[in-house]
């Protein structure tokens, strides 16, 4: 089952290190606090999948997300969509709704109505991704209520191509930007909103 994974991962082999084991233990020591996290990917996830999520997961760092919550959650009781990270406000309701890589536009249109105080975002692994996702927001008049970040195709190459099953990862992240150390990998990238 594993090879169906790596079959469709495009990076250098260094990558595959971390899509064997299909699971991700971070350490993590970002903006002077610090967190541990376990990212297992589902059957269904590409490969890619696990870098973008553990992206968010340090570019929303200050928001506290919850990564793959629950539908069990009480914020996302009845709901027949989940996240792949969320932060709530102070009264328990989802302030910020993170999707990862490929997402239904049906999807994104009707989350702003269902949770019309929450922000939305979008992270993809390339520019070319969040154009034409925002190219397809435009056409379908769903412009303002969702934010788009992409990554530059050697960006996210390095960032994922540092990911191990134990990752370690120190420094800083402001918005889109991030400076970092991944495994001793060096990384300092900018984010492009769409």
């Amino acid at each position: 089952m594993v090879s169906s994974f790596i079959v469709g991962f495009c990076w250098s082999s260094r990558n595959l290190n971390i899509f064997n084991a299909m699971a991700i233990r971070c350490d993590i020591h970002l903006n002077g606090g610090h967190r541990k996290l376990i990212l297992a990917a589902k059957p269904e996830e590409p490969p890619a999948h696990l870098a973008l999520k553990l992206a968010a997961f340090v570019l929303c760092w200050g928001e506290n997300p919850i990564v793959d919550p629950s539908a069990k959650h009480p914020a996302l009781l009845n709901q027949e969509f989940r996240p792949d990270l969320m932060a709530l406000d102070d009264g328990g309701g989802v302030a910020l709704w993170v999707e990862c890589g490929p997402t239904s536009l049906n999807k994104l249109e009707k989350l702003p109505r269902r949770f019309p105080h929450a922000r939305f975002l979008v992270l993809k692994e390339s520019r070319r991704e969040g154009d034409r996702l925002r190219r397809d927001l435009t056409e379908r008049r769903s412009r303002g209520s969702v934010t788009v970040w992409s990554w530059r195709e050697e960006d996210f190459a390095l960032w994922a191509g540092a990911l191990e099953e134990k990752t370690e990862i120190y420094g800083e992240a402001d918005g889109r930007s991030l400076n970092l150390v991944i495994n001793q990998t060096p990384l300092a990238a900018d984010l492009t909103e769409h």
